[in-house]
């Protein structure tokens, strides 16, 4: 009885690490692509008009720059902006805002650049 429920988990858990692995092919695949669309739209333009940062799709940001200490902190700590994904310094795609999410968690402050302290109950 036990032999035949450990190799029933063992299938499930089997059938679980093959959909997640077909899930990262498709993923890397997908950044692929972007990467590829990104630098196709790039080259096709005349090489004065080649900015190497646009929309790709009108929505997916891109940006082949190289970063400046400014734009990485206002990408990933950007303590007067709410919004939780901004465009990424460098690359395709998103990146996360940290002070965003912490505000949202309630874990900062929405006033302050600091993490707000809880009081202990006396």
């Amino acid at each position: 009885m036990f032999d035949r429920v450990r190799d029933d988990i063992s299938d499930k858990a089997d059938t679980v690490r093959t959909e997640m692995d077909a899930f990262g092919w498709l993923l890397r695949t997908m950044v692929l692509a972007a990467v590829a669309g990104a630098l196709y739209r790039e080259m096709r333009k005349p090489a004065a008009e080649r900015t190497w940062n646009d929309k790709l799709l009108g929505f997916i940001p891109y940006d082949f720059r190289l970063p400046s200490l400014q734009r990485i902190r206002d990408s990933y700590w950007n303590t007067s902006s709410d919004r939780i994904f901004t465009d990424r310094p460098l690359g395709v795609g998103w990146a996360v805002n940290i002070p965003a999410v912490l505000k949202r968690v309630g874990v900062m402050d929405g006033r302050t650049s600091r993490p707000t302290r809880r009081r202990r109950a006396a």
